[in-house]
């Protein structure tokens, strides 16, 4: 475990920025959370756990991590908004102000809407559950931790 973390850390210190012609390195979470490696700051854990935490640049953390692997993607110059839950809250980065944010079940039922702008609970949704997350127009699949 140690090592994975040394490796992880080394990794994300080394990755020089990428431009948008470039590919990116990213970590991808066992709960399909898919981060930058430009956007890590690092990674946290303890000896007495066998779980670890994901500290983003904005400040975001992604917590309860069992296992992480890498994997390339190209820049389409598109910001997909990103999201990380905090026990009972979603998280959202690179969602515009004031964007309508909906959550659906995988069978299309709308289980909540809000702003953007706004706390966005998810403490009573069933954990280790797929949903549709959509930010304005742009949708994509979530899986709660």
């Amino acid at each position: 475990m140690k090592r994975n973390i040394l490796l992880l850390l080394a990794l994300t210190l080394l990755l020089p920025q990428a431009r948008a012609d470039e590919r990116v390195w990213c970590l991808i979470t066992d709960g399909g959370e898919r981060v930058a490696m430009s956007e890590v700051l690092c990674l946290v854990a303890a000896d007495d756990d066998s779980t670890f935490s994901v500290v983003m640049t904005s400040g975001t953390t992604i917590s309860n991590v069992r296992r992480a692997h890498f994997d390339v993607d190209v820049p389409t110059g598109i910001a997909k908004p990103g999201i990380v839950t905090c026990r009972d809250l979603l998280q959202l980065s690179n969602a515009p102000a004031g964007t309508t944010v909906s959550i659906y079940t995988l069978d299309g039922k709308l289980l909540r809407q809000a702003s953007s702008n706004e706390e966005i609970r998810v403490g009573d949704l069933p954990a280790h559950t797929y949903y549709i997350i959509k930010v304005g127009e742009t949708s994509f699949k979530f899986r709660k931790p």
